[in-house]
């Protein structure tokens, strides 16, 4: 009996000695300390139509979590990238975006809830993408030199890591206001240049080197294998 929990203490032991702890890989990695905000921001309101920038084989079948369109649902954040198809009535992705948001203003199933004004909710909506094009460079590059399956498998825990509870907070807070960070600072209505200032402002914190690896990181993480 003594040689049997001997046995297993050892392999035991050797398991846990040969399995980092995701803080452990987390150090050892180059995310920064605050990757579950930075990650939430870039991946709440993804679509598979955003995935496919970044793997063309993208469906509905990914493990993105993101803000619920339909606010009014009791479920606040769906556990993947909803496929949402815009129309192709222009020839522009721009102008056929542009039309997609403006024909579901008032649906209150666009991912934004009733308190973003139709320019607000464009200025949003291009933003998104817009930052989805900074981090697809950064994207390619990490491709050359991938994340470790380490890295991946506890970035894909976003459980237990935070980033669901930060995708969690985005989706309470539009029920409220227009949050455009995860900073919880108040943001002025956009109404004219003044407020734009402040809205730009705000748009490009997420534009810097740590927030775009943290989420090329990620979603190199969860479109490889589709």
């Amino acid at each position: 009996m003594a040689i049997i929990v001997a046995l297993v203490v050892l392999v035991f032991g050797l398991a846990t000695a040969s399995s980092p702890t995701c803080n452990e890989v987390y150090k050892k990695s180059d995310l920064s300390s605050n990757f579950n905000e930075t990650i939430a921001h870039a991946i709440h309101s993804m679509t598979v139509q955003g995935l496919r920038q970044f793997n063309p084989r993208a469906s509905a079948a990914n493990k993105i979590p993101t803000v619920n369109r339909n606010l009014n649902s009791q479920l606040k954040v769906l556990p993947y990238a909803p496929d949402t198809p815009m129309g192709n009535d222009y020839v522009t992705l721009a102008m056929n975006t542009l039309d997609n948001i403006l024909a579901n203003v008032g649906s209150e199933e666009d991912g934004l809830g009733r308190n973003w004004s139709p320019i607000e909710r464009v200025v949003h909506t291009m933003h998104m993408w817009d930052l989805w094009q900074k981090i697809l460079p950064v994207y390619h590059q990490l491709e050359k030199n991938p994340p470790t399956e380490d890295v991946c498998s506890c970035l894909l825990d976003t459980s237990n890591n935070g980033i669901l509870n930060a995708v969690e907070w985005i989706a309470h807070h539009y029920e409220s206001g227009t949050p455009i960070t995860l900073l919880n600072r108040p943001i002025p209505k956009l109404v004219d240049a003044v407020s734009w200032s402040v809205w730009k402002s705000r748009l490009l914190y997420y534009y810097k080197e740590p927030a775009l690896r943290d989420a090329a990181i990620f979603l190199l993480c969860s479109t490889k294998d589709m």
